[in-house]
């Protein structure tokens, strides 16, 4: 039986095909993978993806020592 397809956006790393032509599908955020190549793939991507996020962030300014 799979997982069932979590609601809303999910993060999911596809492995490259092995000699057979499978693939396989790791939910990230429910199932991490184990192979440790796969496991540096995906911290990589996510690392990527947060440095993406944080420079598409405008610049925020304190004032008196708080956020705006």
């Amino acid at each position: 039986m799979s997982n069932p397809t979590p609601p809303g956006p999910a993060l999911a790393y596809t492995s490259a095909r092995d000699d057979n032509g499978n693939q396989t599908v790791h939910i990230v955020d429910r199932e991490p993978p184990t192979d440790p190549r796969e496991r540096a793939i995906c911290r990589a991507l996510l690392t990527h993806a947060l440095a993406l996020l944080d420079a598409s962030e405008p610049t925020r300014r304190t004032v008196g020592g708080t956020q705006r």
